[in-house]
């Protein structure tokens, strides 16, 4: 069963990744990497689903981890420089920190899952 604390991070991811889809919309990006960035953070959702189930998966989830963390980590610097260089205040600048951090927890829980589907 899965607690109520996962569902309330999975709410939460959700939020990050549609909010972050919007606002690439938005800011009128190209359609297809703000899909694949939403892909991305539903990958992460899976990954937190697949570790409470304590459900093993193997590599298949292995590469779209891998995929989706790098597509995510290119993304959280660009905000970061972006955010440099529309001179945000502090508030805003750990606004976009926070959003980029919210997103590693769900990292090692899906990186925890492949772990135990691997017999470890």
């Amino acid at each position: 069963m899965i607690p109520w604390f996962a569902w309330a991070y999975l709410v939460l991811l959700a939020l990050v990744g549609l909010s972050g889809f919007a606002l690439a919309l938005r800011a009128g990006e190209a359609k297809v990497p703000a899909v694949l960035r939403l892909g991305a953070v539903a990958v992460l959702a899976w990954g937190v689903l697949l570790y409470f189930r304590d459900a093993g998966v193997h590599f298949g989830f292995a590469g779209l981890l891998f995929v989706s963390v790098l597509a995510l980590a290119q993304k959280s610097v660009a905000d970061a420089r972006q955010a440099e260089q529309m001179q945000l205040d502090r508030p805003a600048r750990i606004g976009v920190a926070i959003n980029g951090l919210v997103l590693l927890p769900a990292i090692a829980m899906g990186a925890l899952a492949i772990w135990a589907g691997r017999g470890a």
